[in-house]
């Protein structure tokens, strides 16, 4: 009879094991022991859904993603980089998203960063962007009122003049001379702040010469004046040390000085907008996007798992491990954690007009052309109508070259 019942218990098993769907998810952000925190309730709640979990380093995570596809073993769940979705889209291996997969998610910030010529390929779950540092004590000293840092690019620039006047500091950190910083941390942030960009919306013309981008170049010109520029990485220490009055950085700066800087007196708020009523507080915007491959075969399965993933409560356990990350989801700003951590919430606010590079292939050729229109703006310091045409022509080439 006992043996009878264990032989009952194993297929009973082997039924539930062989009756359950069975996910690949491949990802970036959680090691093992953040997974199974993640994870814990989706088991509980999808019992007859089963994930496995693959953590991609960032080195060597976008190849192994592209051979798996080209050898036709995707996984049904992917995480890619905002950035990234433009060279998956375009080769045709994403799921597109319906209307229906759409809705709920339409007016989250971040998924303008999933299309790619009119149409959706993934859902935006973690975002992260820039927000503007400012000094206290230096802005005391100044004169400026430390309870209202500079909203606006007049108020910015009469600022970071004020500050540079105290002895040996700058009023402000501009970043140069190295690849990402320069364009991700000021430049084009103010480009698209003042309602330009760099290529036209059906992404075929290079625009970087317009009288919106004239506009910009001239002000950033003129704020760098007054300014440290230096490697993104120099400047926060100069941050830091209590050097500079101003600086455009991510959330992670919120970390570093706690643990390198502890005594720094500083706030963070909203990046400057140009002085003209459709002026914005714009920002760059980076992300992690949750797609599904083509070729998966369990696509209702993969937006249950989606669909959890992206719940703001969800999304809220893996920021409190690496808080610079933040929730699609604008409710996740009700979470206590902002209370205690108000800092992170002007990020988060951040978030609302914050921008993703234009969604083409061509984007990584461009933005070596954009370092170098910052390096000759502030550090050559050369004409504004000379650099913005030549490197508007090199855009265009390369935008011709990719045939969109």
């Amino acid at each position: 009879m006992l043996r009878k019942f264990f032989i009952f218990v194993i297929l009973v098993l082997v039924v539930i094991s062989f009756g359950k769907t069975k996910l690949t998810f491949w990802q970036f952000m959680m090691d093992d022991a953040l997974a199974k925190e993640v994870l814990s309730g989706f088991s509980k709640e999808f019992p007859d859904i089963e994930v496995e979990i693959v953590q991609l380093s960032w080195s060597t995570g976008f190849d192994k993603i592209v051979t798996a596809i080209a050898a036709g073993a995707a996984p049904d769940v992917v995480e890619l980089g905002n950035t990234w979705i433009a060279n998956f889209a375009s080769e045709g291996v994403l799921s597109e998203l319906h209307p229906e997969d759409l809705e709920k998610y339409r007016d989250f910030p971040g998924m303008n960063s999933a299309e790619y010529m009119g149409k959706y390929y993934g859902y935006p779950w973690l975002l992260g962007t820039r927000a503007m540092f400012y000094n206290v004590d230096l802005m005391m000293k100044a004169g400026l009122d430390p309870d209202r840092p500079p909203q606006t690019w007049s108020e910015l620039l009469e600022a970071a003049r004020k500050i540079s006047e105290l002895p040996d500091v700058y009023g402000i950190g501009l970043p140069a001379g190295e690849v990402y910083s320069p364009w991700q941390e000021w430049f084009l942030l103010a480009i698209w702040g003042n309602g330009g960009n760099v290529i036209s919306k059906d992404l075929k013309k290079a625009t970087l010469n317009s009288q919106q981008n004239r506009d910009t170049a001239r002000f950033y010109q003129e704020l760098s004046k007054y300014a440290l520029k230096s490697k993104q990485k120099d400047l926060g220490d100069a941050f830091g040390e209590g050097r500079v009055g101003f600086l455009v950085s991510g959330a992670w700066s919120i970390g570093t000085l706690a643990q390198s800087y502890p005594n720094l007196n500083y706030g963070v708020c909203l990046i400057p907008k140009p002085d003209k009523p459709d002026g914005i507080h714009a920002s760059f915007l980076g992300g992690e996007i949750l797609a599904v491959p083509s070729q998966t075969k369990n696509v209702d399965a993969a937006r249950k798992f989606i669909n959890y993933l992206m719940r703001p409560e969800i999304a809220m356990i893996i920021t409190k491990h690496y808080p610079g990350v933040y929730p699609a989801d604008p409710k996740a700003s009700s979470d206590p954690w902002f209370e205690d951590n108000p800092l992170h919430l002007v990020f988060f606010e951040q978030l609302k007009t914050a921008f993703p590079v234009p969604p083409t292939p061509a984007w990584p050729k461009i933005e070596d052309v954009l370092t170098n229109v910052v390096d000759d703006l502030i550090i050559s310091y050369k004409d504004v109508d000379e650099v913005l045409n030549f490197y508007n022509t090199e855009i265009q080439r390369i935008l011709d070259e990719v045939g969109m």
